[in-house]
């Protein structure tokens, strides 16, 4: 009964965190009502009975939830801070660490700093404070970029709130306050340990090492994180739900084997099981204090206190009594992959069927199927959040796991334990370091069959496809049907995905679509004919705008641009193409020339080489403003700088403004245009009325002149900048001349991205 109603609850926390709001109090209410009925009219139900009720009360128990709104933070500068320690992660000799501010003052204008907001700094590993406690720091505040784009691949998990980067002034002192004695001989021991890893083992062996005792996954080379989760096996180099079982059952059975001697008039067992609970929970807490780890440990516990009162443990009641226990104070726990992962996880293998020990290779086969279940539940969730499915992980987790659950896990906390005894610490640290270069071996020589590491996102159709499938492969015994159920599942998954290609490649009508890229922009264009166009590719690098641009094109599935226009050579208009000339082709690259002859650092020189060596054709100004370009009955002319560049004016003033027309609507995008070259454009007779403007310049108070308001006059105006930028973007002022001039104002460091379409007659705003 238990396994149902902590199901029912945890699909109520997941469904009610995608559309909440106005429903949550009535179905807790309906909820209350419920329990009081079961409670007045139980007794006349069976206990088997009891099942669909109590699990239909804990779905809408779970759906009534209210998921409270974090603050956003857009505070800016140098503060004084008392904060709450949410989360450390410790990479390889600094350590990321998550904040909720208690209180604060920032340092010129003694502006408060709201409490409940969250930073996130980093700072060196050996001097990061523990969670739970409290700091006192001086820090830099910065609002970190938060974006936003309809797709269809949508977030299926509330979205962080907007948090600010806090980069710490490490000559000021870090007071730490709010911890117990206990929670500090952790915090020290855990330090120390972490400094002896780092010190007496090579660095591959050291990163595998903190991440299979102390939970320090990110102390692992990005590379090899890669490698290791393209293989299946990311759960085995970290602190799993399956190695906390492990060290749990094996401390209970030493304890036992060691009290049996002595403890004649106790059971020994039972003596051993109640010992073994603060130890698990020890355990737990010392290796980080994961969701798995922890919802791993209280599955131990609750086994442990069953044996103690004499009671046959249930693994599935203990799995989802521990479930509860996690979820039910902090239900944002049960929207974290991780969490998720575990529990589907952990319900798959409960579940199987068991299989005659009399059977020849028995445990062979058992571990092939478990492997299997783990592979298929894990399916849909994996596949959406991460974008691919390790398959090769069903054959990895059959070889490579029982070696690095038996060989690398142990040693790896036996030389834990040997950095504390003298001169053990060498041979410890031998037979550790063979092992771990020998099972990233083993990792390396997997890696190149995984071939489904990246697969095309999903859309909702599709995610209920690959979900329905995969629960009915873990259901059904018979293996003609489970080969029906994947050939039925494959031809719905193809047809589902011809239809997301006919909705998100549009024809007779131009779509227009203002991605949200932070500070910068990018403009995709889907004309009437299917061909596709990029103006603009936001900042790349580690910005996050690089990142979102990909998804965005991979969501709609286009593996190809026909055209890319960069508007001029700043960064935040042509930092992304590096990246899209990796992974996209890219038929023509439209620029003004100007960069490729002032910049000094040879950037735009390298970025048009690449795209030439690529097959790129490269055009510029001259010859494109020759003419008006069609894309079928959509024209497409380049407005400025007409016919070339003006050495004179920056790189600004002499962005390519293009105007896009379809039938009675257009388009009008203005790059980072300035006002003087507004005015040459409207001395020039170029400009004309347009129903949609691209503002210039992120909303500049330098660019958008009330003159060349006057001649576009616009119904709509898109503003693509920042939130809480560096630049002030967008100027108040040019805000107010926009609604004056009679448009309608969408900006995307407010309502994200933005998507335009048309036939030619209607305009139509699709978001």
């Amino acid at each position: 009964m238990l396994p149902w109603i902590a199901g029912g609850w945890l699909s109520g926390l997941f469904i009610g965190a995608q559309r909440q709001a106005e429903t949550g109090p009535m179905l807790a209410g309906v909820a209350l009502l419920a329990a009081l009925s079961i409670v007045l009219h139980g007794r006349e139900l069976g206990a088997r009975l009891w099942v669909a009720p109590l699990s239909l009360l804990a779905l809408l128990s779970g759906l009534g939830v209210s998921q409270t709104a974090q603050p956003r933070c857009d505070v800016r500068g140098d503060a004084s801070i008392s904060a709450h320690v949410e989360s450390v992660r410790h990479g390889m000799g600094d350590a990321r660490v998550r904040l909720r501010t208690i209180e604060g003052r920032l340092s010129t204008s003694q502006q408060q700093v709201p409490s409940g907001i969250l930073l996130e700094t980093r700072m060196p590993s050996r001097r990061a404070p523990p969670r739970g406690s409290v700091v006192h720091l001086r820090a830099e505040l910065r609002p970190r970029t938060e974006l936003y784009n309809p797709s269809p691949h949508p977030h299926l998990s509330r979205g962080k709130p907007g948090a600010c980067g806090a980069g710490w002034d490490k000559e000021t002192p870090l007071g730490i306050a709010g911890i117990s004695p206990l929670a500090r001989a952790i915090y020290e021991a855990r330090t120390e340990l972490r400094g002896h890893m780092d010190d007496n083992l090579p660095q591959d062996a050291a990163g595998v090492a903190r991440a299979l005792v102390l939970g320090d996954g990110a102390a692992l080379e990005y590379e090899q994180r890669q490698t290791i989760a393209a293989v299946g096996l990311a759960h085995l180099f970290a602190v799993s739900g399956l190695h906390v079982a492990l060290v749990s059952g094996t401390l209970v059975r030493a304890l036992s084997w060691m009290l049996r001697g002595w403890a004649a008039a106790f059971d020994a067992r039972r003596l051993a099981a109640a010992l073994g609970i603060p130890l698990t929970l020890l355990h737990a807490l010392f290796a980080g204090g994961s969701p798995s780890a922890w919802r791993a440990a209280i599955t131990a516990a609750l086994a442990w206190t069953m044996v103690v009162i004499g009671r046959r443990p249930s693994s599935g009641a203990a799995a989802a009594a521990a479930a509860l226990i996690l979820s039910v104070p902090d239900p944002a726990m049960a929207l974290r992959p991780a969490f998720l992962l575990s529990i589907v996880a952990t319900s798959a293998i409960l579940s199987a069927p068991g299989s005659s020990r009399r059977l020849r290779w028995a445990r062979l086969r058992a571990s092939a199927v478990i492997s299997a279940r783990t592979l298929i539940a894990t399916t849909p969730m994996v596949w959406w959040w991460f974008g691919g499915v390790p398959l090769i992980g069903w054959l990895t987790n059959i070889l490579v796991l029982p070696f690095g659950s038996w060989v690398v896990v142990p040693l790896a906390h036996l030389f834990a334990l040997a950095v504390w005894v003298p001169g053990a610490t060498g041979w410890a640290a031998m037979a550790l370091t063979s092992a771990v270069n020998l099972l990233l071996s083993i990792c390396d020589v997997f890696a190149p069959l995984a071939l489904t590491r990246r697969l095309p996102p999903l859309d909702i159709p599709q995610g209920f496809i690959v979900g329905a499938a995969c629960l009915l492969l873990l259901l059904l015994r018979c293996w003609r049907r489970r080969v029906g159920v994947v050939a039925v599942a494959a031809l719905l998954w193809l047809a589902a995905d011809r239809a997301l290609v006919a909705r998100e490649h549009p024809r007779q009508m131009l779509r227009v679509t203002f991605v949200d890229v932070g500070q910068g922009d990018a403009t995709l264009i889907d004309f009437p004919d299917g061909r596709v166009a990029l103006v603009d590719t936001g900042q790349g690098g580690r910005h996050p705008a690089a990142r979102e641009l990909r998804s965005l094109l991979a969501a709609r599935r286009r593996s190809r641009l026909d055209l890319v226009i960069i508007t001029h050579g700043h960064p935040d208009h042509y930092g992304g193409l590096s990246a899209l000339l990796d992974e996209i082709e890219i038929d023509e690259l439209w620029l003004n020339g100007q960069l490729l002859v002032e910049e000094r650092d040879g950037a735009m020189n390298r970025l048009v080489s690449s795209a030439l060596s690529r097959g790129t054709r490269v055009r510029f100004s001259p010859e494109l403003c020759e003419r008006q370009h069609r894309f079928g009955d959509a024209r497409l002319r380049v407005l400025w700088p007409c016919p070339r560049y003006d050495p004179e004016l920056g790189l600004n003033d002499n962005s390519l403004t293009i105007r896009v027309t379809l039938g009675r609507r257009s388009f009008l995008l203005a790059g980072d245009l300035a006002a003087e070259s507004e005015r040459r454009l409207i001395r020039a007779h170029r400009i004309e009325p347009a129903d949609v403007l691209k503002v210039g310049h992120h909303g500049s108070r330098t660019s958008t002149s009330p003159s060349f308001l006057e001649a576009v006059r616009p119904s709509i105006a898109v503003v693509s900048s920042g939130a809480s930028n560096l630049y002030g973007h967008p100027s108040p002022e040019v805000i107010a001349r926009l609604r004056s001039a009679g448009a309608r104002v969408l900006r995307t460091d407010l309502h994200g991205g933005v998507i335009l379409s048309t036939d030619g007659e209607r305009l139509e705003l699709v978001r």
